[in-house]
């Protein structure tokens, strides 16, 4: 059993959890599990899991709330199967949005629970974050680190997420809510905060020779290569 996939529970109701715990235990898997959002971040950093079994209604910290965490940090970035009674589509779009794998409107087969943790885990291991590279940018998602034209470039946290977002896949429209969750899983400070942050990555890439930011009014922004803003 010690060598099955670790698995997260993260579920607030505790007859439900010890359910999951008991039957994927018994599948072979190695279970543990988090009663809140906070508790389950915290076992993210601290162990290297396989697969998350995440409910949405969580008290504090809401079940969305650690899907932009895990998006936000890409050391916890693990594949998640939401597990919920939210069966609006809008919900389940948003939950696809922020990260997550697969998603099981409750109630729910325990069996169907462990077949699809079992497709997960199979398709986690094989999907190691890649190294993004657009017009001479280079960014690497395990160290976090970007360089230009293959020298190192300094940039604040925040504007290495926000060029991370920008990155996936670059080139491409990136909508302002896509961009706000991953710099801020709470919600930015303020209406104008996401703007002033691409206005400063803006910034600092023309400053080093790098590929512009272009705004699409109303939708996003996106990588430019030649600048073009």
């Amino acid at each position: 059993m010690a060598g099955g996939p670790r698995i997260l529970i993260v579920e607030d109701e505790p007859a439900l959890a010890e359910n999951l715990y008991g039957y994927l235990e018994r599948q072979g898997m190695v279970p543990d599990v988090a009663y809140d959002g906070h508790g389950a971040l915290a076992l993210l950093r601290e162990a290297a899991f396989d697969g998350v079994v995440l409910d949405l209604g969580l008290p504090g910290l809401s079940g969305l709330d650690v899907l932009r965490a895990m998006r936000r940090e890409p050391g916890l970035r693990r594949p998640v199967l939401v597990l919920t009674a939210r069966e609006r589509l809008e919900d389940k779009l948003l939950a696809f949005e922020l990260g997550a794998e697969d998603y099981l409107v409750k109630p729910f087969s325990l069996a169907e629970v462990a077949a699809r943790l079992r497709v997960l885990v199979r398709r986690g291991r094989d999907d190691e974050p890649a190294i993004v590279e657009f017009a001479g940018l280079r960014y690497d998602p395990q160290a976090q680190a970007v360089t230009l034209a293959g020298q190192p470039l300094a940039l604040p946290r925040k504007s290495v997420l926000l060029l991370a977002a920008l990155l996936q896949p670059a080139g491409c429209l990136t909508t302002h809510a896509r961009l706000a969750a991953a710099l801020w899983p709470d919600g930015p400070p303020s209406g104008r905060a996401l703007h002033d942050q691409v206005h400063l990555l803006r910034r600092r890439l023309r400053a080093a020779g790098g590929p512009g930011i272009l705004a699409d009014p109303g939708r996003g922004w996106r990588l430019e290569e030649r600048g073009r803003e």
